[in-house]
């Protein structure tokens, strides 16, 4: 081998080498496996964010949205209602009563309902406490100073004037301070008798504190608490700058209409809706009556921010799967290997062994070409030691010869030689062996044959002694130590002016059918040419006269011992006797076709296990 073959083999292995690596059946699992893992990891997070979230978002409209709004109506309302407790007990308070009834005179009274009212301001984180006499106009504040004297031409004094013509023990209040941006809500109760009260007290809170609690429930910096009055105008609001503004302001304007004409609504429990905006984000909206005030609670949430835990959720589900889809296709790829190994190998096995297969096949079939051509030759050498159709034609007149050699060429062959215008010579030889050895036998003897005649040797029986002499001596079985042991039978005719047959016969008959009969010459019982075939072996000559009709059969053990039938057994010689004696009525031409098919139907699907000849002739 040089270095150029060398590089060129390595070259050639490489491609089937990768290719079995990266076999494509192997890969075509991976990643099978693979889509399949991915479109179930996809399919599993999908499903599992879709329930989580329409788990929140039904969590937040049933549980969270309502609780903020009752905890926070809750909390305004028991403010409210402290208030009021206490501007009750103020405007029931003797001593207060006393000092207003007196014109604020009682210096006394006066120091205890200042301190009072004073008190109540700091301890119980009140905005404004104060104390209005209907006899003085005065009004008196939380730090002990007269603010103001009331007056019915002041409109800021309307609220007072109002509670005096009301009759009702305590009224609520509600003053937005645009300002201040804040809302007070003032619980003002009536002092003394109903009818003729002396004047009015109360408290003032603030809720401001409240919306600060309102930071604490949102859900995020969108969100927003409102409270909103009959007119929609917000008072209290998370956002500062909401306050004064109007619902309308900051909702699609069907939505704030719908809250803020629902009076009856959430009186229970709070309404629940929600809408898309402008940038078509879905909000949800729910509000509810107050029960100290007939303002409305309403909170506005995001979607987005109420299920914005679910972005974590969904973030940590999508890096989860992340990473269990690598260590997956890890444990694929790695297990892929392993079980591609041992396949590996056994495909570079195969693929080796079909490489020599292959080249084992095309040398064999050149081999097996060049015994095809070499054969195919001899078959036409062999043809051309055959008698031709009109030298046998001129010697038997009709005829029929079935020359069916097992192989390509075969050890048996029909012989005719013209010894005078009287006489000719016609012989059926069956040589041993088949295919190319049996070939070269016929060769051989057709040699021999021809030289015997030569020698002037023209009767049947001195013929064949002739020839088992000449062939002992040709293939040397005289002499010791031959491994092999070659010979022929034959059956030879000399033909005499179409009136007589003389015949011999090497382990060969001679079948004549005649009239309804047919008679069978029975040659000798030795072959030609054997080890075992003494060189002074003497045939017999058969001499038979030749009348109309009659019909001359030459057949080689090929025909008889083919096996067949039901039984497989050999075709036999009483079955040809009974196929001669059907010919009668056919010329030579049907009778070589009735020889042919008769035998074939024998044969079934059984091979042709010898050579075969059948030479017929008739001689008038």
């Amino acid at each position: 081998m040089n270095q150029a073959s060398g590089g060129r083999e390595a070259d050639d292995a490489r491609p089937a080498r990768q290719s079995v690596i990266y076999d494509s059946g192997t890969i075509k699992v991976v990643v099978l496996a693979c889509l399949t893992i991915v479109l179930a990891v996809m399919i599993t997070g999908g499903m599992s964010y879709f329930i989580t979230r329409n788990a929140v978002v039904d969590k937040l409209k049933s549980r969270d949205i309502v609780y903020i709004i009752e905890s926070i109506s809750a909390k305004i309302d028991g403010r409210i209602a402290r208030a009021q407790e206490t501007a009750l007990i103020l405007a029931a308070d003797p001593a207060i009563n006393d000092w207003v009834t007196g014109a604020e005179q009682d210096e006394k009274l006066g120091k205890y309902s200042k301190t009072k009212i004073n008190n109540i301001a700091k301890n119980y984180d009140y905005a404004n406490t104060f104390i209005v006499s209907a006899i003085t106009n005065h009004y008196w504040a939380e730090d002990s100073k007269m603010l103001q004297v009331m007056s019915r031409t002041d409109p800021n004094a309307k609220w007072f004037y109002d509670m005096l013509a009301s009759g009702k023990s305590v009224e609520l209040n509600l003053d937005y301070n645009s300002g201040r941006q804040d809302t007070y809500v003032f619980l003002n109760a009536l002092m003394g008798d109903r009818k003729r009260p002396v004047g009015v007290t109360g408290v003032g809170l603030s809720l401001k504190d409240i919306a600060q609690e309102f930071q604490r429930y949102k859900f995020g910096p969108n969100s927003r608490l409102w409270l909103v009055d009959d007119n929609g105008e917000i008072n209290l609001s998370d956002n500062l700058n909401d306050n004064g503004r109007y619902l309308t302001e900051l909702v699609p304007t069907q939505v704030a209409v719908r809250v803020i004409e629902d009076r009856q609504a959430g009186t229970v429990s709070p309404q629940i809706s929600e809408y898309v905006n402008d940038n078509g984000e879905t909000i949800d909206l729910a509000y509810k009556v107050m029960k100290s005030t007939n303002w409305k609670l309403v909170a506005q949430i995001p979607r987005s921010e109420s299920i914005a835990i679910l972005s974590n959720i969904k973030l940590y589900t999508i890096i989860s799967s992340i990473i269990a889809l690598v260590l997956m296709i890890f444990i694929f790829y790695v297990v892929s290997r392993r079980i591609a190994d041992p396949l590996k190998r056994a495909l570079l096995l195969t693929r080796e062994m079909e490489k020599q297969v292959t080249e084992r096949t095309r040398e064999l079939a050149e081999k097996n070409q060049k015994i095809v051509d070499s054969i195919e030759y001899a078959k036409r050498i062999q043809e051309a030691i055959l008698a031709k159709e009109e030298e046998i034609g001129a010697v038997l007149g009709n005829y029929f010869i079935l020359w069916k050699p097992r192989d390509v060429v075969g050890g048996d062959f029909y012989w005719i030689r013209r010894i005078d215008d009287e006489r000719s010579l016609v012989a059926l030889i069956d040589c041993t062996g088949h295919g190319v050895p049996g070939a070269l036998m016929t060769m051989t003897v057709n040699a021999i044959l021809n030289q015997i005649v030569d020698h002037n040797h023209s009767e049947p029986a001195d013929i064949l002694t002739e020839l088992n002499r000449r062939m002992k001596e040709t293939l040397h079985r005289n002499d010791h130590g031959q491994i092999t042991d070659d010979g022929l039978d034959i059956g030879i005719c000399r033909i005499e002016r179409n009136k007589r047959v003389l015949f011999a016969g090497a382990k060969m008959s001679l079948y004549i059918h005649r009239k309804n009969n047919v008679e069978m010459i029975q040659g000798d019982k030795w072959s030609i040419g054997y080890r075992s075939s003494r060189n002074d072996l003497a045939f017999t000559n058969y001499e038979w006269e030749i009348q109309a009709g009659d019909c001359f059969y030459l057949t080689t053990d090929g025909y008889i011992d083919q096996n067949g039938g039901d039984k497989d057994y050999p075709f036999g010689r009483k079955r040809l006797l009974q196929v001669i004696l059907a010919q009668k009525t056919k010329d030579m031409g049907q009778q070589a076709a009735a020889f042919g098919d008769i035998l074939h139907q024998y044969m079934g699907n059984e091979p042709q296990r010898d050579d075969i000849t059948l030479l017929g002739f008739s001689l008038h």
